[in-house]
């Protein structure tokens, strides 16, 4: 009976080790828009797999588990008029990855932009036609330009728009929002 015990313990244990988290949770889109939690488990050192869930169904980060473990990873909802949730980390490349999830005002579906590079987003852009993340290159990488702009154009499928600029582009009609570093999770 205490060996039942003892071994329904560690089971129990083991269990509470390995829950998925709740990172962040963000009404993607503002009050009419749609929920997207940001989950972690499976933890390693400093490194956790993450996942997104949406309508119900779970997935992560990037295609697989293997993809999206990570560490140093910074998430946020950002926004005041519409929301999008914001996420950075180290995960399988030499660079860090991130994504922005925003909803399409007109579908009403989230849709995402993806980037990598040497630094983090310091600036999102979000506005009916687009979503745009600057990012600073702090004179690091491929370009001589002081930021790398990454746009999604609302509704497209295409890969988005990667452009080197030495100033922050004026978007007439977007929200600007400052991205700060201390999102970590």
């Amino acid at each position: 009976m205490r060996r039942l015990f003892l071994l329904q313990l560690c089971l129990f244990a083991h269990a509470f080790a390995v829950a998925t988290e709740l990172v962040a949770t963000c009404n993607v889109g503002g009050n009419t828009g749609r929920r997207v939690d940001a989950l972690r488990d499976s933890k390693i050192a400093d490194t956790y797999v993450y996942y997104l869930r949406q309508d119900g169904t779970k997935r992560p980060f990037f295609g697989d588990r293997d993809s999206s473990r990570g560490s140093s990873v910074q998430v946020a909802c950002v926004g005041s008029k519409a929301r999008a949730l914001v996420v950075t980390g180290e995960f399988t490349s030499n660079f860090l990855q991130g994504f922005v999830l925003s909803r399409n005002p007109k579908t009403g579906l989230v849709e995402r932009l993806d980037f990598a590079e040497k630094n983090r987003p310091a600036w999102l852009y979000l506005s009916e036609s687009q979503t745009a993340v600057v990012i600073p290159t702090n004179a690091y990488g491929e370009t001589d330009k002081k930021f790398v702009m990454y746009r999604h154009f609302v509704g497209s499928a295409a890969e988005p728009q990667v452009v080197a600029v030495d100033e922050l582009p004026a978007q007439a009609g977007a929200e600007i929002i400052e991205l700060g570093n201390d999102r970590s999770q």
